[in-house]
């Protein structure tokens, strides 16, 4: 009995090694960035397709807290199985005037200026639209308590799926 007990227990001790050694290398490995916004058109179909807000991320490449927001908590959202149905997230880059991207209205513009159309003068800034680039939701802007980031970003989303309703 004794010997078959010892067994058990070595099989358990072994099985949680490999669990831990997994959880290890999952939690290693980066989350896939943020999609960067080329065509609001296209975008806009898909989310009254979906019935699904959009996230639209404004940050800077030299923005510490803008890579703090994404790795900690937006990219790890995007992903989850919680928020994948229920938002569509792209990131816009606000100083940049040589990516060329397709506003909602079908007009072509650049990530820079379609900042500055919804005055986005603080980044990371956090804004939930419809499909036709309607805000449904306060922005939120900066990033200010990373303990509740989380839940202000929850409560936008929220805010704009009750937008969206009939």
């Amino acid at each position: 009995m004794k010997n078959f007990l010892q067994q058990k227990l070595g099989r358990f001790v072994i099985a949680l090694a490999i669990l831990a050694c997994a959880s290890a290398v999952t939690a290693a490995q980066p989350f896939p960035p943020i999609d960067i916004a080329d065509d609001f058109v296209t975008i806009g179909k898909l989310a009254a397709t979906r019935k699904a807000p959009i996230m639209l991320v404004f940050t800077r490449p030299e923005c510490p807290y803008c890579a703090r927001a994404k790795k900690e908590h937006l990219e790890p959202m995007r992903v989850s199985q919680n928020y994948g149905a229920k938002i569509i997230m792209r990131e816009i880059v606000a100083a940049d005037e040589r990516t060329v991207l397709r506003d909602f209205d079908g007009n072509t513009t650049t990530h820079g200026d379609f900042a500055r159309k919804y005055d986005v003068r603080s980044v990371p800034t956090i804004l939930v639209v419809d499909s036709k680039g309607k805000p449904l939701a306060e922005p939120i802007i900066g990033l200010t308590s990373t303990d509740f980031y989380n839940l202000y970003l929850e409560q936008a989303i929220d805010a704009g799926r009750m937008a969206l309703r009939p």
